[in-house]
């Protein structure tokens, strides 16, 4: 059974991670993240992996992107953790990314991003 609270902390924790990558703002992407979250994924054919820094540094580095599109596919709530899985558009590519979160205390925080190109979709 979901927690309606809990769901809601985690699509707050998603939202920041909306709003700043849409707005290039650093600060409100760390509301988002644990401070020792991870983030893995392609950018082309380049793997990236990194501490959580990698990102904010490369958002302070880029101007807001232009056309930036973001929705939440899924959620998923298993106790103090959960899943989402959300697409997102900016930079003239598409990708899917996939989010672990924890419940710290009473906070929801995203610990990991993992995200790949999104695969072609029949028209």
């Amino acid at each position: 059974m979901t927690n309606s609270v809990d769901e809601t902390g985690v699509r707050e924790a998603i939202g920041y991670y909306i709003d700043g990558m849409r707005d290039a703002n650093v600060a409100t992407l760390e509301k988002a993240f644990h401070e020792q979250a991870i983030l893995c994924g392609y950018l082309g054919d380049e793997l990236i992996a990194a501490p959580i820094v990698g990102l904010y540094e490369w958002v302070a580095s880029q101007p807001a992107p232009e056309g930036f599109e973001c929705s939440v596919l899924s959620v998923e709530l298993t106790g103090r953790v959960a899943t989402a899985t959300v697409r997102e558009t900016s930079h003239g590519e598409t990708v899917l990314d996939h989010f672990h979160l924890l419940k710290v205390q009473d906070r929801w925080s995203i610990v990991s991003k993992l995200w790949d190109t999104e695969p072609n979709r029949p028209a």
